[in-house]
Parts: C-alpha cells; structure tokens; sequence
C-alpha cells in the first residue's frame, strides 16, 4: 500500500502480509518527505510468520506524542531518511504525556539516522517520573526471524547490496 502522504498506523492484522509505504514521490532534496505515526498499537495475530508487516517512511517512524503509556508494534520499520524513535518534548508544557512506560517492538528497525525512544537529563529514574526528561522508560527490541526467510511484500533485499571482497583468517 503506497500513500503519498503522512500516515498513523494503528490496527492488528490475522494472516496478511502487508507493505505500507509514506513517500513523496518524486524525492528531493526540497520536498516534504513522509513520515509514519504511531499512537496506538500495530500488532499481529500470528507469530509464526504467516502474519508480516513493514512500515517504510521516506522520512520518519514516530512513536507519536499522545501514543499509548505501554506501546507494543509489531513490524519492520524503516525510516529511509530520518530515524525511528519519539521526538524529545522536555518541556513542561507538555504535562504528563512525555512520559510514558514501555515500549516493545516486535521485528527490526532500519534507519538513517539513530534511533531512540528515551531522552535523558542528567540523572533518570523510571519509578519517578519528575526525574526522567522524557519518553519510554522501558524499550523491548525484539528481532522477529521470520522476517530473514519470509519478508514483507517488496522489502528491500540485503543480498543484492552486500559482497564479501576479501576475507582473511587468522590464528
């Protein structure tokens, strides 16, 4: 599924196998890349492969401001340009919904740039949350295997990019 916009992903699927696409077709420099959000949770019915999905933002996946306090998405997420993670919103104006409680993300994280889902100050405490700046105090990322031998529709492919060119062993 390809969108020529931003998008929010929410939903669980049950024995599909889905590719969703954000992008700002052609891409330049200039243009207003696409990005995905995420609030609520993206989930699978199936853990043994039957069920995939891939999330492809030209810009960035988002854990979005007003996302769940316990988020938990299942796919692949690749940023293309940006990164994957949650925005920093350290200021108080912002009230609670900065803080949050765990993140679990189920399949693999491809970004350009490095990913997060926490921001600290100086010192950080999950059980106080005056202390901690902003963000997931807990982050779960597991890597779904599946994906090596069943990937998303029209998932890029590593094999085609990557070659050994020399290899020397030694004792």
């Amino acid at each position: 599924m390809f969108f020529n916009d931003h998008l929010w992903v929410e939903g669980q699927i049950d024995g599909a196998r889905l590719t969703i696409i954000a992008a700002n077709i052609p891409d330049t420099p200039t243009s207003a890349r696409k990005s995905i959000n995420i609030n609520s949770d993206v989930l699978y019915s199936n853990y043994d492969g039957a069920d995939v999905i891939a999330l492809i933002a030209q810009n960035n996946v988002n854990a979005g401001f007003y996302s769940a306090n316990d988020l938990r998405i299942d796919a692949a997420l690749i940023a293309q340009n940006g990164r994957v993670g949650r925005y920093s919103y350290s200021s108080s104006n912002c009230g609670s919904n900065r803080f949050k409680n765990s993140i679990t993300l189920y399949g693999t994280i491809i970004t350009a740039q490095q990913y997060g889902f926490r921001y600290v100050g100086t010192t950080f405490d999950c059980g106080s949350a005056g202390s901690m700046s902003n963000g997931y105090c807990s982050r779960n990322i597991i890597y779904d295997a599946f994906l090596l031998y069943t990937p998303p529709p029209f998932f890029p492919k590593t094999e085609d990019f990557h070659e050994v060119i020399s290899w020397k062993e030694i004792e």
